[in-house]
């Protein structure tokens, strides 16, 4: 009898991956990435075919790609089943990407010409945020972490900007934008995202959207309740699960208190009186209630509207569903239509005869036309107004920390995010000009890179105030300063040609009684290179060089001020360009540097100390010598 021959399954030739059917070869090629569905539908005719299958490459798109400028129209094609041309689609977002990474990189390697390459990658729109995101987070493979992080985190805050103020601009001009307060405040947030990828106008929606789902999940008899019982049970809710409100151990002025999204996102959910209000009215208006912040003194309340009829024909319903006897009037605030509620304090409502005489105290001067419009919904660029304030004050009093020490959002970006709502929603022409002197100068010192969105939406704003010097429209000298430095090769610093103070010429100040007796800082030339890291001698701050001069360049009445004549080495001495790790900037003598080695600075202080701005100038640390690595050298060549 013959064994019965057994054939080992590895002998057994594995099925051809096109011999396979198309619904199983589509299943295997959705897990691939773009790169991979490329090269293999290059193998045959057939998985060609099936790899230009659009579906496949819809949600590839869809999965490889988070943001989308409007132009787009994403969410109609998505739900458009004529269209087709998603492997175009996917085609167009790659080419951006590799551009944007190629400008990038360009803005790293080439120190001039910086802006122009920015407004390059900025004109493809909001879906470039994509691109921008990930080169911030691959930054950290490279060997120029601190420039691809810095340069990408530069154009990515232009990029939030410009979005919040079209979406300004729109509010202003469009009474058709849907939710314009929401929108509004949210618009804030924009400005201090940073690097992350949640956080933006859709996301805040998103968000508040989710609120309303969890109301509607937990109380399924809202359809059925009356307005007044809708507001306090919202109220209720809310206060309950504490999304809305501030935690007793928090300091109430903080500046995370102040921004929408960041409130919605936060793990805690702490917001200010009229923060908590914009998210209760949002909330009550999707179970077909009338909301809005009323911009009381001192405290934003809520004021609570039954919906309006739903025909010309059906009767005006009061608060408890009960017919009005006539037509009610909205300017004119009624028990029965008009309902009040601090959401930030109680789910109690606050009778109308309290909000009234509260008045006489807070607002003793106020007239008659202006204690009525104190209790009326408020207007979006009211709240937004009180907002900006709200935001400078906090800054005002929110000390200047170092890195490790600050906030979990810069005060910088805070106050350019109000200085910018106040001059897009000026009270008064005077009070634009004042506050557009401020944004000016906020703008020169800190965002210079914003130069795109200053020159679109802030310059048209400044027609016939003659702000800049007589009236010349929208002529700013500051655009043409920083166009050119961005534009201009530096003039390249050669410490070798720095000559040390002349002994001679000390000899003689010494003969004459003139010369201190002692050398000073100065007679040993530059000591310290670009990228030193230092501990001011009196003062105690950490430090970083990016750039010097063989003598001080400053003019004389900041000279005269800082007495640095009284300096051992006087204003003959190298001075240097110092960034600090309260995201300052110092001009600093020479002989008040103390240089921290590799025992005294490591690579963790490095990451803990110094923001992200450190890679304007420098492309990473290196722990072996505890300097930062030179970005500068076509300035300072030999450093």
């Amino acid at each position: 009898m013959n064994p019965i021959r057994r054939t080992s399954s590895a002998s057994r030739p594995l099925p051809r991956l096109d011999s396979l059917p198309d619904e199983v070869i589509q299943a295997i090629l959705q897990r691939l990435n773009a790169r991979s569905l490329v090269a293999i539908s290059s193998v045959s005719r057939h998985l060609q075919d099936v790899a230009n299958e659009q579906l496949i490459w819809k949600d590839l798109l869809l999965r490889d790609f988070t943001f989308w400028d409007d132009s787009f129209e994403i969410s109609r094609k998505v739900h458009d089943v004529s269209f087709r041309d998603w492997k175009d689609l996917y085609s167009l977002r790659h080419i951006a990407t590799v551009a944007t990474r190629s400008n990038i990189q360009r803005m790293i390697d080439e120190p001039t010409g910086r802006l122009a390459k920015a407004h390059t990658i900025l004109n493809r729109g909001y879906g470039i945020k994509d691109a921008l995101l990930e080169l911030n987070k691959d930054a950290s493979n490279t060997d120029c972490v601190l420039a691809q992080r810095y340069w990408s985190q530069m154009v990515l805050g232009c990029l939030n900007r410009s979005v919040a103020l079209e979406q300004w601009t729109r509010v202003r001009h469009r009474s058709d934008t849907a939710h314009p307060t929401e929108t509004a405040l949210a618009c804030l947030d924009m400005f201090i995202l940073g690097p992350n990828a949640e956080g933006d106008i859709n996301d805040t929606f998103r968000r508040l959207d989710e609120m309303v789902d969890a109301v509607r999940t937990a109380h399924p008899e809202l359809t059925e309740q009356t307005p007044r019982q809708k507001a306090i049970t919202i109220a209720e809710f809310l206060r309950e699960k504490k999304w809305i409100g501030i935690d007793e151990q928090r300091d109430y002025y903080s500046i995370e208190h102040q921004f929408l999204g960041l409130a919605l996102r936060s793990p805690h959910r702490n917001s200010l009186p009229l923060i908590t209000c914009v998210i209760y009215s949002y909330v009550c208006r999707a179970f077909n209630l009338r909301a809005q912040p009323v911009s009381y003194p001192m405290h934003v309340h809520a004021v609570i509207q039954p919906p309006l009829p739903s025909s010309p024909n059906d009767p005006h319903l009061d608060l408890d569903n009960r017919p009005l006897p006539s037509t009610p009037s909205d300017e004119t605030p009624s028990d029965q239509t008009h309902l009040y509620i601090d959401p930030f304090n109680t789910s109690t409502p606050t009778p109308l005869s309290r909000m009234r005489s509260q008045l006489q105290f807070t607002a003793p001067n106020a007239t008659t036309a202006q204690k009525t419009t104190y209790l009326l919904p408020a207007t979006p660029r009211a709240l937004l107004i009180r907002s900006a304030h709200n935001l400078v004050r906090s800054v005002q009093n929110t000390p200047f920390l170092s890195q490790a020490e600050q906030p979990s959002i810069s005060v910088y970006d805070a106050a350019y995010a109000a200085l910018f709502a106040l001059v897009m929603f000026p009270s008064s022409a005077q009070g634009l000009a004042s506050s557009l002197s401020d944004l000016r100068q906020h703008y020169a010192h800190h965002f210079i890179e914003d130069l795109r969105n200053y020159e679109m939406h802030i310059l048209p704003l400044t027609t016939g105030l003659g702000v800049f010097g007589g009236d010349r429209g929208v002529t700013d000298p500051l655009v043409n300063i920083i166009r050119g430095e961005d534009s201009t090769p530096k003039k390249a610093k050669r410490r070798s040609e720095i000559r040390p103070v002349a002994l001679g010429a000390r000899a003689v100040l010494d003969s004459i009684g003139m010369g201190g007796g002692e050398s000073g800082d100065g007679d040993e030339g530059v000591k310290f290179t670009v990228g030193t890291v230092f501990r001011h001698r009196r003062q105690g701050y950490t430090a970083v060089v990016y750039g010097w001069d063989g003598k001080c360049e400053m003019e004389e009445r900041w000279i005269l001020g800082n007495g640095v004549d009284r300096l051992g080495g006087g204003r003959g001495q190298p001075f240097y360009n110092a960034f600090v790790d309260d995201r300052s900037t110092r001009y600093v003598a020479q002989e008040n540097i103390i240089p921290l080695g590799p025992s005294e600075f490591s690579a963790e202080d490095a990451e803990r100390i110094f923001p992200v701005e450190i890679g304007k100038w420098f492309r990473r640390f290196d722990a072996d010598s505890a300097r930062f690595v030179s970005n500068v050298r076509d300035e300072y060549p030999e450093d």
